[in-house]
């Protein structure tokens, strides 16, 4: 997988104090709203759940305090941020934390035995996306979920403004850094989202747009 400093033009550490800075804006009252209602309401308590691109862990650190009975895993392929991870203090689940590349490394998980995997923006980054989406379906059990939030395209009127809005950053470094992303940013529509989960042999079950930028797809295994 790329580096976050290959893509964003900034170091793994300021990257790393970028995500726990804008955590509580990505993952706000409206998503946890979702997740409970429309995502762990058909997991069982003890679920065993692995977060792709786990960033600083605060994910899974929320989501043992609130679920203390889930069994909780995250995967990054950056260690500055497994290392962030692996140091937080948490009153619920305890997660296990680990360097890891899903492009070229099988998930450490016998096939069946996952109930939910999550990917929050990782997904749109990787190349080649079917083998990592097998591997998913290959771990999920029947009646598994694999929850997607990433970025879906936009004009790039829009994203630039987005960027300078959302970023605060001057005009210089927004068409700097906008015109590098918004290639990485806007690679795929909310069609070929529905497109590719179906290829890798997903059925949608829910399909809905929290942030402006991001599309939320929860689908389960389809055994064909």
């Amino acid at each position: 997988m790329p580096t976050h400093q290959s893509l964003s033009g900034v170091s793994d550490d300021e990257f790393l104090q970028r995500m726990v800075g804008t955590y509580r804006e990505r993952f706000d009252e409206t998503f946890w709203a979702f997740f409970t209602t429309r995502v762990a309401a058909h997991l069982p308590a003890d679920a065993v759940v692995l977060d792709l691109g786990c960033g600083p862990g605060l994910f899974l650190r929320d989501l043992g305090e609130r679920y203390p009975q889930m069994r909780l895993y995250g995967y990054d392929v950056t260690p500055a941020m497994v290392a962030h991870a692996q140091h937080m203090v948490s009153t619920g689940s305890q997660p296990t934390f680990a360097v890891h590349d899903a492009t070229t490394q099988s998930l450490p998980h016998a096939a069946g035995t996952v109930h939910l995997v999550v990917m929050t923006s990782v997904l749109h980054v990787i190349d080649e996306p079917l083998p990592v989406l097998a591997d998913i379906q290959r771990v999920l059990a029947p009646t598994g979920l694999f929850m997607l939030h990433d970025w879906v395209r936009h004009p790039l009127a829009t994203y630039l403004a987005w960027r300078q809005e959302r970023m605060q950053e001057d005009p210089e470094t927004v068409l700097s850094h906008g015109f590098r992303l918004f290639a990485v940013h806007n690679k795929y529509t909310v069609e070929d989202w529905q497109w590719l989960l179906d290829k890798a042999g997903f059925t949608i079950r829910e399909q809905t747009q929290l942030r402006p930028t991001h599309q939320m797809f929860v689908s389960t295994p389809l055994r064909r």
